[in-house]
């Protein structure tokens, strides 16, 4: 008890040095709280709930810092918090990261960092064993959370009627589409792929593919969005892959499709077919003959 005590003061007192002027001083109190969160004495913060809210307000506003030093310590200190935050913390600080990438004002990458970086510290399903409630816990806050987020847009936290947030994968006016969400979305599936729900998949499915066929989608996020397809595909049921795949026949059977379009397509088929080549490779037969007759037409098949 004692122990806990003087965890819990130690906290309270590195939290307080966040808001220090010196921003050495605010780098080596991060510092020492990852060095507390990683360690077994603080496995009581899952059951204290000032604490838990403490750090994960403190953390928050350490990811605003103007010193990338700092900014890099907390996103560092995340991993550990999140394995100790109770489910209904873990999902209010998973909900806050989403809404800062919708943001404005701020450097997005460093609240997708962020989400990546929980996200691949939580605990995660291993192939072919049932998911232990550790994992059940933690999915179903990804579950509630981050994947509609990722999916479209969703009611805004302020409760205004009508108000809503854009999803973290629809097109930024003036920012264009994020690299930086659709590596969110690859280290959703990558981690929890397994549990992923048909109707998950198809949701995630949606936005990506979207981006693959939008002509004006830069080189770097086309080639992240082929990422993510790929990585979908190994979870798709074959009902699913199956409708993917006459989607593909029918878009590039159109005789209106772009030149760029269609590279997107052929590059989705090749990067597919290297990922996931026992579940797509039945499905070649159908879309070879697209790829034959893209090769045979100059820049078609080159990937910038």
């Amino acid at each position: 008890m004692a122990d806990r005590q003087v965890t819990q003061q130690n906290i309270l007192s590195l939290l307080g040095k966040l808001n220090d002027p010196d921003a050495d001083l605010r780098y080596m109190s991060l510092n020492d709280l990852y060095g507390i969160l990683s360690s077994p004495q603080s496995s009581f913060i899952t059951n204290d709930h000032r604490s838990s809210q403490g750090l994960a307000d403190g953390l928050l506003k350490a990811l605003d810092d103007q010193h990338g030093d700092v900014q890099n310590q907390a996103l560092k200190c995340l991993g550990p918090l999140s394995l100790r935050l109770p489910v209904d913390l873990l999902t209010a600080l998973l909900e806050k990261l989403t809404n800062l990438t919708a943001s404005q004002t701020i450097d997005t990458s460093v609240p997708n960092t962020a989400l990546r970086t929980i996200v691949d510290t939580l605990p995660r399903p291993q192939a072919g064993q049932p998911a232990p409630p550790n994992v059940v816990t933690a999915y179903s806050a990804v579950s509630k959370v981050l994947i509609p987020r990722l999916t479209g847009a969703t009611q805004s936290a302020s409760g205004r009627r009508g108000s809503v947030v854009r999803g973290m994968l629809e097109k930024d006016p003036s920012k264009g589409f994020s690299s930086d969400a659709i590596d969110v979305l690859i280290k959703v599936v990558t981690c929890f792929g397994p549990l992923l729900k048909e109707s998950e998949l198809a949701a995630l499915q949606d936005p990506v593919m979207a981006i693959i066929h939008n002509d004006t989608a830069g080189t770097v996020v086309t080639k992240r969005a082929l990422t993510a397809i790929s990585a979908l595909v190994l979870y798709f049921s074959d009902n699913q892959l199956n409708s993917f795949v006459d989607r593909l026949t029918q878009t590039l059977s159109s005789q209106s499709i772009t030149t760029i379009h269609r590279r997107h397509l052929i590059a989705a088929i090749g990067t597919i077919a290297r990922t996931a080549p026992a579940k797509f490779g039945p499905h070649l037969n159908s879309l070879a003959p697209f790829v034959f007759e893209a090769a045979g037409e100059g820049d078609v098949t080159k990937v910038n």
